[in-house]
């Protein structure tokens, strides 16, 4: 597992500068040397440049200011989470409006926008689908689901980070209630926005929110998760670009928040900003990639001793990198994309 163009122990450039905050154009960005070796992706689909509002020669198209064809995107988000806002401030003609519930027949574009999913159910079927999804006119970047679900789906995600000796790096695990170490966090091994979590005191409690909980053959098949709560009043959210196993861009959150313990949203955000991640939580989180195509993003907390504690990996467009992260450093991840694998 690597980064791109460099060793994953040396020290990450984190920026990307445009040279025109509205209207640059790809060949005026400055790319770091870790990220600049293109070629050694082996492929032949990256263009040298690329008009930041161009999609497609068949539509009616113009920039800096003037009206896009209002039928043509270059980043479509999906499905519609209320984000299509956040979406348009990156100046790219990105959006959150397509409203494609991942099923039969595949719609095809106006262009050849790229699909991105931004839930977890979404970059599973966009996985499932990439074929007639790209054989209608899509640009796509998944993975195969087998590793969608591997690290998608929290009651698999243990499995997955045993395989690649990483273990130690999630909170513990139980799958019997009556032997778990209280207090505990009981939630959907899928799920987002932290719907049907609990905070859970005793075995009692578990029962109570989930009476089914231990009644599968396998953990991995479990509709349920009852992991160590790891208390601290600030998280950490990293999104990555990865293109087959070599990651391409690394943006950090940290987030703080008024109370050690809280399952999100139910807390009070106090501050938050960027945050450039250290080179030893890259060396773990590496190793969690190494399959992996697409953007993706991690959830963890730093425990006293230093180890970091990754509690899910989201396969799709976070929140963080959605909204939170500064309009610009958001937009040079989109133009990475486009760079490498447009």
């Amino acid at each position: 597992m690597r980064v791109l163009g460099s060793s994953i122990h040396s020290k990450p450039k984190m920026g990307i500068r445009a040279s025109c905050q509205h209207c640059s154009r790809l060949d005026d960005l400055e790319w770091p040397v870790e990220f600049s070796s293109a070629s050694s992706l082996g492929s032949s689909r990256s263009r040298e440049s690329e008009d930041l509002e161009e999609v497609s020669p068949v539509a009616s198209l113009v920039v800096c200011g003037q009206a896009l064809a209002q039928d043509v995107k270059r980043f479509q988000w999906v499905p519609p989470k209320g984000w299509d806002g956040h979406a348009r401030a990156l100046e790219i003609s990105a959006r959150n409006t397509f409203d494609w519930d991942g099923s039969r027949p595949v719609p095809p574009p106006a262009g050849r926008p790229w699909l991105l999913p931004c839930s977890d159910e979404m970059a599973l079927r966009i996985a499932r689908l990439r074929k007639p999804l790209r054989a209608a006119g899509w640009k796509v970047i998944t993975s195969t689901p087998l590793i969608i679900e591997s690290l998608g789906d929290k009651a698999k995600l243990p499995g997955y980070a045993a395989k690649i000796g990483k273990l130690d790096f999630l909170p513990r695990h139980f799958t019997k209630p009556q032997e778990a170490r209280y207090p505990c966090i009981l939630k959907p091994s899928q799920g987002e926005f932290g719907k049907d979590s609990w905070i859970c005191q005793t075995w009692q409690d578990v029962l109570r929110h989930a009476p089914d909980f231990g009644e599968s053959q396998r953990e991995a098949d479990s509709p349920w998760v009852l992991q160590e709560l790891v208390p601290g009043s600030v998280e950490l959210s990293v999104s990555m670009l990865v293109s087959a196993g070599s990651i391409l861009d690394v943006v950090g959150m940290r987030y703080t928040y008024d109370r050690s313990i809280y399952i999100w949203p139910n807390v009070v955000e106090l501050k938050k900003e960027l945050y450039e991640v250290p080179t030893q939580h890259i060396d773990v989180l590496a190793a969690f990639v190494g399959e992996y195509d697409g953007i993706l993003n991690f959830n963890y907390k730093i425990r006293p001793d230093g180890r970091i504690c990754l509690f899910e990996v989201n396969t799709r467009i976070g929140a963080d990198l959605a909204c939170d992260v500064p309009r610009e450093r958001a937009r040079q991840l989109f133009l990475m994309l486009e760079k490498i694998r447009g």
